[in-house]
Formats: structure tokens, sequence, C-alpha cells
């Protein structure tokens, strides 16, 4: 009898102190609201800046001297879209704190697990029901979001996730989730899943603390089944199950385990709907569901006012941290595929300056080849001609046959193709190497590669010859020389016939018609030397290869200012971001009663649900039971730093074992450090957003992304 009042009594001491907590969590909560509400306007406004700045600097390209047009619209498609991303993002934030502020005095809780786990059972349980929602071994039982009071606290039933078919469902539970205050996570003693490990880790990216239960599933339909639940509800085995459950998760989630209960939750339903004394006794001991329910209200009791408080504070902060991370991989592989272009306009620049010479050296070759060919002819032509009255036309017709004009082109082609064939290779190279960015620097919804069009670069070598070589008039074979021949020719014969020998004025007409076809012959050569020179240097380098290393310029730098931009609202944010965490150590610190250890922290980082950093003075003593306290109280790890004012050496501490201080590189200009370290596990990638977030560093391994 003393057993049962001593047991009657402290489980109302409990309900005392529960609803004595509970009347405290509704002023915490409009604290937390006002907080986290300050902190999205505040970057509301910073979104808004930055933004517009971020127009006006690609409006002053879109007036360039070069068409790159489409270039711009890329670059503009995706700045439009990492500042609408953010905008939703923020939206949806502001719409989940404003849902979350209308439950100001409810302390939520959400019932979490894949289907069939006994989400259902729990609720009726919890609700003293009759079983009508407990689903008879079908998929997805529990298809919409259904709460309920419980004890003061507000219990929520979410969908199932991890179901064939059932990701709206599952999106539905994710969005209950980040509403409330305390998760419990549901498994069952079956094998556990590497999907589950998986939702987990999404439910604590979300900052939400999380009790876990283990539901033995057992068939069971009155006490006297009760030895077969024995046979399965040994320690070990139980153990065993959340120890494997634990391994999954810490590929995903490496911050603290959560902590596991076991019961049989059936017995517990079974034991509400006897009508018998004794079974309803058997069968609720048999369950063991009393710890678990205990164990909730201890969490309330314990730390529900902090944990009201902080979930208004996750709401802001954990999906804008995510961002940050993105925009930061956005800024790299930008600033990556800048540096590609500009080592290809490098090698386009060294290219030019060969092609330039050689290009010269074969128009030179050419012309002197030809001319030297019609002046081989002159002395049997004025042989042949001296005294032809048509000795014009017949010049004329043995240049037409040498066809200079065809040979010009020709060579012009050659050229042409050379110039073509070499920016097409470099076009290939182009699109190989940035697909390579892309790719290895993950796969992202904003890509580099729809800025940079490959067919586009491969039509810079092919639109090079869209003109061709206009050649006109390329030698003076009709009218002015044909006439000035035939005036030789008759002057000759008549002079010969009037004044002087014959053979005197033959020689002498031998020699100035010899005379005036060399003269011919230069004006031929000045003539193809013009024109084939003003084509290459003009036409071809000028107007067209020149212009395309100014696009090149022209596209590299508003790739590197996209980048420049992405990584300073990324900053940004964390600024921000640095500013709750602030807040929250401190008030983390204040409930535990230890608020002037407060003084003791320099610098914050964090990464919700997995672990916060806190960068110290060399020297200072961080109690070791103050750091125990606040790793229970925020569910995350407590990692220290210390402060010695060199980037290098904190980033390495940040990181931790496997970062050599002697192999970081930092490019300050661009706010990046490249470090070399051995493959990362979820902790070493945790440690490395808590470095970046830290130092305010982009780190990124020496041959590439973390």
């Amino acid at each position: 009898m003393n057993r049962v009042v001593s047991r009657i009594s402290r489980i109302f001491r409990k309900k005392t102190k529960l609803q004595q907590a509970l009347d405290k969590c509704p002023r915490a909560a409009r604290e937390g609201y006002r907080i986290a509400k300050d902190n999205l306007d505040g970057i509301k406004g910073d979104i808004d800046v930055i933004s517009e700045d971020l127009k006006q600097n690609l409006s002053s390209l879109n007036h360039s001297q070069v068409n790159t047009n489409d270039v711009n619209v890329q670059l503009q498609k995706q700045l439009q879209q990492a500042v609408s991303e953010l905008y939703q993002l923020h939206e949806k934030s502001r719409d989940s704190l404003k849902e979350k502020h209308e439950q100001l005095d409810k302390f939520s809780i959400a019932l979490f697990g894949r289907t069939m786990t006994g989400k259902s059972t729990l609720m009726e349980i919890l609700t003293n029901g009759d079983g009508s929602t407990i689903g008879k071994g079908g998929q997805r039982t529990t298809r919409d979001v259904r709460s309920y009071d419980w004890k003061g606290l507000e219990v929520t039933d979410v969908p199932g996730i991890a179901a064939f078919e059932g990701k709206e469902d599952e999106e539905k539970a994710f969005e209950a989730a980040s509403q409330s205050d305390l998760v419990l996570f549901l498994i069952t003693d079956d094998a556990p899943q590497d999907e589950e490990a998986k939702c987990l880790a999404r439910v604590r990216a979300l900052g939400k603390p999380v009790l876990g239960i283990l539901n033995v599933k057992e068939a069971l339909n009155n006490a006297d089944d009760i030895p077969l639940l024995k046979r399965k509800f040994v320690r070990k085995r139980l153990d065993a199950i959340v120890k494997q459950f634990h391994e999954f998760a810490d590929k995903y989630s490496p911050g603290t385990r959560i902590k596991f209960f076991y019961t049989h939750l059936r017995s517990r339903f079974l034991s509400q709907q006897s009508e018998d004394d004794q079974e309803k006794a058997e069968l609720e001991r048999a369950s063991r569901f009393n710890r678990v329910e205990e164990q909730i209200i201890s969490e309330v009791i314990g730390r529900g006012r902090f944990l009201r408080w902080k979930s208004f504070i996750d709401i802001a902060v954990a999906p804008i941290i995510e961002f940050s991370d993105k925009l930061l991989d956005f800024s790299a592989q930008n600033s990556s595929s800048g540096r590609v272009l500009v080592d290809k306009r490098r090698q386009v620049e060294l290219w030019s300056d060969g092609f330039s010479k050689s290009g010269k050296e074969s128009i030179d070759i050419f012309i002197a080849k030809e001319m030297n060919a019609l002046l081989a002819e002159i002395p049997a032509f004025a042989e042949d001609n001296y005294d032809r009255s048509d000795a014009g036309n017949r010049w004329e017709r043995l240049v037409t046959r040498q066809d200079l004009n065809r040979k010009a082109q020709k060579l012009a082609e050659q050229i042409g193709n050379e110039c073509r064939d070499e920016l097409s290779e470099i076009a290939r190279q182009l699109e190989t190497e940035l697909n390579f960015v892309g790719r290895f620097l993950g796969d992202r919804r904003i890509s580099m590669d729809s800025i940079f069009d490959s067919r586009r670069a491969w039509n810079w070598g092919t639109k090079l010859l869209s003109g061709g070589l206009g050649l006109t008039a390329l030698i003076f074979a009709s009218g002015p020389f044909g006439w000035a021949a035939a005036v030789v020719g008759v002057i000759g014969w008549l002079f010969s016939w009037l004044f002087e020998d014959r053979e005197a004025k033959a020689r002498k007409q031998r020699t100035d018609l010899e005379n005036k076809l060399k003269s011919d012959v230069n004006k031929i050569r000045r003539n193809l030397q013009k024109q084939l020179g003003d084509w290459f240097h003009q036409d071809l380098l000028k107007k067209q290869v020149s212009v395309l290393l100014y696009e090149f310029s022209a596209i590299t730098s508003k790739v590197f200012k996209l980048a420049d931009s992405q990584r300073n609202l990324a900053w940004e944010l964390n600024k921000h971001q640095k500013r709750l965490h602030r807040i929250l150590i401190d008030k983390a610190l204040g409930q535990l009663g230890h608020k002037d250890c407060g003084n003791l922290v320099l610098d914050i980082a964090r990464v919700p649900g997995l672990a916060i950093m806190l960068l110290i003075e060399p020297k200072t003593k961080f109690p070791e039971d103050v750091r125990r306290d606040l790793e229970k109280l925020l569910g995350e790890k407590v990692w220290f730093v210390i402060n010695t004012q060199r980037k290098v050496s904190i980033l390495a501490q940040a990181i931790g074992r496997g970062c050599d201080p002697s192999k970081v590189s930092i490019e300050s200009k661009i706010q990046v450090a490249h470090v070399s370290v051995d493959d990362l596990n979820a902790v070493g990638i945790s440690r490395i957003r808590l470095a970046q977030q830290l130092t305010e560093l982009h780190v990124m391994k020496s041959k590439g992304r973390i």
C-alpha cells in the first residue's frame, strides 16, 4: 500500500513540476520569436542591398563593346536564381516563424519514424483511444498531420517516412517536425534501415532535440502472451539493434548520439483497454512504457523553456546556414570556371602571337613564290611579244592563267581553317574543363555550365571565315596595263620603221617591255600584299581574334564578379548567424547558472543539431562540467579552438586531426583556404563547415572542394 501511495505521490509531483515548466514556456517562446524575427528582418535588408548591387554590376557590364548578350542572360539567370532562392528561403522561414508564433502557448512534440513503427499506437496510448487509428499492416497508415493534447503538451502524429511512393507524405512529416520543440523518433526491433538514419540527420539539421524510442514489435493479444514478449525484450539484443542504427546515423549525423528507450507499445495500449486490474498491471509492466513517459516529462521539466526559445531561433538559423554553404559552393565553382577562362585566354594570346607570325610568313612566301614565277615569264614573253600590238592582252591572259585570285583565296582558306581549327580545339578543351569543374565541385542547381555555351564557343572558330577574302582587282590585267602594253608595241614598231636600225629598236622595245612588265608585277605584288595583309591583320586578327580575346576578358570579369557577390552574400549571412549563435550560448549558459562563462567566448560557429565551436583565448580554462552541461542542454557537441590570432592556426585547429598547418595556403583576396587533408568522414565535414564560419574562409582541398 505504501509503495502505491509513494508512486502516486511521485507522479503527482512530476505533474506539478511539468505544469510549472509549461507555465514558463510561453514567455520564452515570445522572446525567441522576437529575436528570430529581428534576425530575419535584418537578413531581408541585406538581401535587398546585395541584390541591387549585383544587378547594377551586371547592368554596367551589359554596355561593353563586345556583344555578349547570351552570356549576360545566363549570368543574370544564375544571379536571379540564387537571389530568388534566398528570397524564397527567407519567406519560408518567415512563414514557419509566423505559424509557430500562432502556437506560442503550446509545447509541441512530433512523433517521427517510418511507417509501421507504432506512431499511431503511441497516439492511442497518450489519448486513451480505442485503437481505431492503428494500422492493420498496410503502408502509409497516417496520411495527414494530426495533433492532440497530452498532459498540457501538443503531440503531433505525422506521416511515416521512408515509405514506398511516400515522398509527399515525407515532406509533410518534415514540415511538422520543423514546427516542433521536441521530436520522438521511433524505430522498431526489425533491422534498422539506412534511410531512417538519413531522415534522422535531416531532423537534427533543423536543430531539433530528439528522444529515441525503440518499439519491440511482438504480436500480443493479452497478458497470457507476455512470456513470448520477454524472449524479445532481451537488453543485449536491443542494445545491438540500437548500436547498428547509430552506426548508420553516424554517417549522416555525427553529433551526440540520441538516447533510446525500449518499450512495447501494444502492451501499454492493451493495458488501457483491459477491465481486469491484474491483467492491466501485468501488461503495463511488460510494456515498460512508464520510463518513456517519465523521460518525456523530465525532458520538458529540465529544459522545456530553453527548447521553446531555441526552436524559434533555429527556424531562423538552420536554413540560412545551409544556403550560405551553397552560396560558397556556387562562388567556388564560378571562381574555378573563371580561372579556366583566364588560362584559356592566355592560351589564345600565346597562339595568336605565333599565328600572327606564321600567317605573315605564309603570305610573304606565297607572294614571293607567285611573283617570282611571273618575273621568270617576263624575258621569254618580252622576246615573243615586244613588237606585237596586242602584247597587253597576251600578258593579261598569261597572268590570268597564273590564277592568282584562286591561289590567294585558297591560301586565305588554309590560314582561316588553321585559325578555326585551333580555336575549335581550344573551345573543346574549354568545354571539357568547365564540365570537369562542374562535376568536381558537385552537382549544383546553379551550374556554371549554363553560363558558357560550348556550341557558342565552337562558333567562335567557324564564324571567323564568314566574310571570306574579298579579293577585287588583284591584278591590273584588264584595261590600264593592256592599253599601255599595246601602246608600247605600236610606238615601238612605228619608231623602228621610221628612224632606227631594226635590231637596235628591237632590243630597246624588249627592254622597255620587260621594265613595264616588272613594274606591273610590282603593282600586282603590292596589291596582293595589301589585300592579303589587310584581310589577315584587320579582318582576321584585329576584328575577330582580338575581339574574341576581349570577349574572353568580358566574360571572365563577369564570372568573377558574380563569384565575389555570392561569396560576400554568404559572409553577410554568416554574420547574422553568428549574432544568433552568441545569443544562443549566452542564453544557454544563463540557464545553467554560468552566465559569466560567456565572457570567455570570443567567437562562435555552429551546425544545428551537430556541434558548436567556441573560440577562446590562450590559457583560458573553460570549466569541463559547464561544457558537459552545455552539451546536454543543446544536444550538440561542444568543441574549442584557441585564438592564436593566426588564421592558418585557427583553421587547422578547427578542422582537427589530419590538417597540417604547414600545408594550408590562403588566398586572402577571394577568402579561400586550400588545405591538404585525408578523406573526410561526417565529423570531418562538420568541422570543415564550422571552420569556415569561424574564419570566414571557404575551405577547399588542395586539389578541389571538400
